[in-house]
């Protein structure tokens, strides 16, 4: 009898697992992929294709702190993402706005991190010895 109840339980804790990851992918309504750019040390900058996605109904502006990038405003309701090629050597910040109100609506990062050389230990005893 116990073994009918734990059939029976089952299907239905997987129903409220998959119904919670729904409600996590939905709770971020602007996002950037991907959100981390590693850069050697020789060059410092960062070339990389982005993809802003949004999740709204609603006629939206994205700005961007870069000077050579203007602001866009996606007024078609179909377009819930952009793809970008940026070259960068510092943090990005996105900003979503409402197009009518310019309220901010969400925001995301990129960011930009230099990879860092593999640290090596310096030997305490020599190699070899005399004893």
């Amino acid at each position: 009898m116990k073994t009918c109840r734990r059939l029976l339980l089952l299907p239905l804790i997987s129903l409220l697992g998959l119904s919670a990851s729904q409600a996590n992918e939905s709770s971020k309504p602007f996002e950037v992929t991907p959100s981390l750019c590693l850069t050697d040390k020789a060059s410092g900058r960062c070339d990389i294709r982005v993809t802003l996605t949004w999740y709204t109904d609603d006629p939206v502006c994205i700005e961007v702190n870069l000077p050579d990038l203007p602001r866009w405003c996606i007024s078609d309701d179909s377009q819930d993402s952009l793809t970008l090629d940026i070259s960068t050597d510092k943090d990005l910040h996105f900003v979503m706005r409402d197009e009518k109100s310019n309220q901010p609506l969400a925001d995301a990062v990129l960011e930009v991190k230099p990879l860092s050389e593999p640290q090596t230990r310096r030997r305490f005893r020599n190699p070899w010895s005399i004893f």
